[in-house]
């Protein structure tokens, strides 16, 4: 039976492929090739395709060649065609806004509680968090004269600098005052537990336990009280659920 195209759905898509289109017809079961205009498609082999029905997956296409083609069904057996009455309509595809992201997105927290319930960490000006690697030479003959590396070993710290904050009274802010007295004591403590996260809602979230370290800056007389603070972690780095999800 010769191959023909009554319809197809849906008649659009965007140039950057993809789109599964399902083609009605008859003697669709000996079609090998689909084109979209002068670019190739693929035919779907997952779906259930027979004589009356045939799905594609429309090509990508250049931004700049957008708009409308035929399709055209090209027969296995004796290499006839088959051309779509009506045209597919190729959309460029939009670029989604990219929009930068601030350094200040961090919650930086700290738990008195063994990481029961946590409070923030008033004053900071600047937070980097990190992940440090150890590598061992990974170098065998099979190499030759290239040399591997193997990543043994990660830490992670937290490194944040903050404002000193009171209230009234000289009252310490509670998340500095945790973290200050922390770093006056030695073994378990000396430990404390943290989290910090994207405080607009993204997927970086994390916790852990360190040691921390607590470095007054000082300065002059025109100079705001700033600390330094490290923390060294101990053991793993924890992906938790953003609590500002």
């Amino acid at each position: 039976m010769a191959i023909t195209i009554t319809s197809f759905s849906p008649s659009s898509g965007s140039t950057e492929g993809g789109t599964s289109v399902v083609i009605v017809g008859t003697g669709l079961d000996t079609v090998d090739t689909v084109l979209f205009g002068n670019f190739e498609g693929a035919i779907d082999t997952t779906a259930t395709n027979t004589s009356t029905s045939l799905t594609v997956i429309a090509p990508p296409i250049p931004a700049a060649s957008a708009g409308t083609v035929k399709i055209i069904l090209v027969d296995s057996v004796d290499g006839s065609e088959a051309v779509s009455s009506t045209s597919f309509t190729y959309s460029a595809a939009s670029s989604p806004v990219q929009t930068t992201s601030l350094a200040k997105k961090w919650k930086f927290q700290c738990s008195s509680d063994g990481g029961t319930t946590y409070i923030d960490v008033k004053g900071v000006t600047n937070f980097q968090p990190a992940i440090a690697a150890t590598t061992q030479d990974d170098s065998d003959y099979d190499s030759g004269d290239w040399g591997s590396d193997v990543v043994t070993q990660l830490k992670w710290s937290l490194v944040a600098t903050v404002d000193r904050k009171t209230t009234s009274g000289y009252t310490e802010d509670p998340g500095q005052k945790a973290l200050r007295l922390a770093a006056q004591q030695t073994g378990s403590a000396a430990v404390v537990y943290v989290r910090w996260y994207d405080r607009n809602g993204g997927l970086e979230a994390y916790s852990g336990v360190g040691n921390v370290q607590w470095n007054e800056k000082g300065g002059g007389t025109a100079d705001k009280s700033t600390v330094d603070i490290t923390v060294m972690g101990r053991g793993e780095r924890t992906t938790i659920a953003n609590p500002a999800a």
